[in-house]
């Protein structure tokens, strides 16, 4: 078993404290998997698995349902694109993202994205974690593993606001 020594501040005085990280491998399944506003989100690794490190999603989404601009101010991002192409938008620059690309998005960086193909499917990194429970928050328990029924009709943007903003998320005047 693996484990991470990290310095911790105890009564004034620094000691070393043992977290133990469990090596397991993960898959995408029904009980880590969800329904988000038309994709299909699947949570392989969470931050409770990563001592908060990191959070590891796998996301197949649909053109024409993208978020608006945001901002978050916890997390960075990364994206490995499996599959698709998207136009990324950060800040005052612009990405095109195809299968094999990587794409990096720092917090408090204002972004967007357009997906370019009919899906794209994507592992996201989150570092540090914590933002999945966004995407758990916000869906249903996926009763298969493929895309739901398309929305009818748009989501609640007052929900979607409230809640993404407990997580640091950030909107320009929508």
């Amino acid at each position: 078993m693996g484990s991470v020594l990290i310095a911790s501040k105890a009564f004034g005085n620094m000691k070393e404290e043992e977290i133990l990280l469990t090596p397991l491998l993960a898959n995408r399944n029904k009980e880590n998997s969800y329904w988000y506003i038309g994709h299909l989100m699947s949570v392989m690794l969470n931050s409770s698995q990563t001592d908060g490190r990191f959070a590891l999603l796998r996301a197949t989404e649909r053109r024409g349902l993208e978020p608006p601009p945001h901002t978050h101010t916890r997390e960075d991002e990364a994206f490995l694109i499996l599959e698709g192409e998207a136009i990324y938008t950060a800040a005052d620059q612009t990405f095109h993202a195809k299968a094999g690309d990587v794409m990096f998005l720092p917090k408090n960086i204002q972004h967007s994205f357009k997906i370019q193909t009919e899906t794209l499917e994507t592992l996201m990194l989150l570092t540090p974690g914590g933002f999945e429970n966004y995407f758990i928050e916000m869906s249903e328990p996926a009763t298969e593993l493929e895309l739901p029924p398309m929305p009818q009709g748009p989501p609640d943007i007052g929900r979607l606001i409230a809640t993404a903003s407990k997580y640091g998320i950030k909107f320009p005047k929508l």
